[in-house]
């Protein structure tokens, strides 16, 4: 009986072939053992596919004891925001259209193998995006949640052109649980037994709904929000045309907590160009400090501009600043 295996599986078959490492050989073999269809033609090849997926399993066991890869990304912008998800769901195609970076983007899975970072411009402030590896139901990268647990926002993306969109939650929301990281709002509960526990790490996570541009769309997104939207934010998205993205920047920005002041020389123009970012409940001298240095160690005092003030006025050192305020330091 012939095996009659989709041509998906080829793809798969030749990245295999020039894949070099065991990491990427792992996820290959697993996706390609999933989209191999199960009847009598196929029996021998979803054999050989198991017999490879648990002699790479075993011995990544073993080299996993000596040394495993881990990954820091340093902090840059206004804000960091990992993407997490399944295989396919438009990660990378997120992170290629709306920022610098340029991560290949395929419709095979498995295309990313280390994190990839973009700065997503909004206004005139950016917020650093980072592109992991897939999240399956039995294999993901453990430095991935290493990512995850140092961000400012997690954004699980999901696709709305497949109808398996709730089994993409599903899927990253048990693995965050296996590694001990808390979903803010979100009772976490061991799979072993039902009983809900508090994990270590607890962090903001939110469904970006991605490819709302595909003709079925609408209609997954009611199913989505029906099921989740007690638990999560979700943002529609589209990573072809833009649509959503406005929106998402915008509760980006209210979600980080931040606020932008701006900065100008006596007797000189306000430069809009480059804001400091900082926390809400920031105060004139961390201003400074953001700004520089000596701007602190040398403060004497300061002019202030906004809707709180009077235009001008001289405001200490410990004066709680606003979103839009303009500083002239005098040092």
């Amino acid at each position: 009986m012939p095996a009659n295996l989709p041509p998906e599986y080829y793809k798969l078959k030749h990245q295999l072939e020039a894949s070099g490492t065991d990491d990427e050989r792992l996820q290959l073999l697993e996706e390609m053992l999933r989209i191999a269809p199960k009847h009598k033609g196929t029996e021998k090849v979803r054999a050989d596919l198991r017999t490879r997926v648990a002699k790479i399993r075993k011995g990544a066991g073993k080299k996993q004891a000596k040394k495993g890869r881990s990954y820091h990304v340093p902090k840059q912008g206004a804000g960091q925001i990992v993407l997490i998800g399944t295989p396919n769901v438009g990660k990378s195609q997120i992170v290629a259209s709306f920022t610098n970076a340029k991560p290949p983007v395929s419709p095979t899975p498995y295309t990313t193998h280390e994190p990839v970072v973009g700065m997503l411009s909004y206004e005139n402030i950016q917020f650093q995006l980072i592109d992991t590896p897939p999240i399956t139901a039995d294999f993901v990268q453990p430095w991935v949640f290493d990512l995850v647990r140092n961000a400012d926002l997690v954004m699980l993306v999901v696709s709305l052109a497949s109808d398996e969109v709730l089994d993409q939650v599903d899927i990253v929301k048990s693995k965050l649980t296996e590694a001990k990281i808390q979903i803010a709002g979100v009772e976490c509960t061991s799979a072993d037994a039902d009983e809900p526990f508090s994990a270590p790490f607890t962090k903001t996570v939110w469904i970006t709904a991605n490819q709302m541009d595909d003709p079925g769309a609408v209609d997954r997104l009611e199913i989505l929000q029906e099921f989740y939207a007690d638990e999560f934010q979700i943002y529609p998205l589209s990573a072809t045309n833009g649509q959503g993205l406005d929106r998402l920047q915008k509760a980006v920005y209210t979600q980080l907590e931040i606020l932008r002041v701006y900065t100008k020389s006596p007797g000189k123009p306000v430069d809009y160009e480059d804001p400091i970012v900082l926390l809400i409940g920031s105060t004139v001298i961390d201003a400074a400090t953001a700004l520089h240095k000596d701007f602190a160690e040398n403060f004497k005092f300061a002019r202030i501009w906004g809707p709180n003030w009077h235009d001008g006025q001289p405001v200490s050192r410990d004066d709680v600043v606003h979103d839009g305020d303009i500083l002239e330091f005098h040092v």
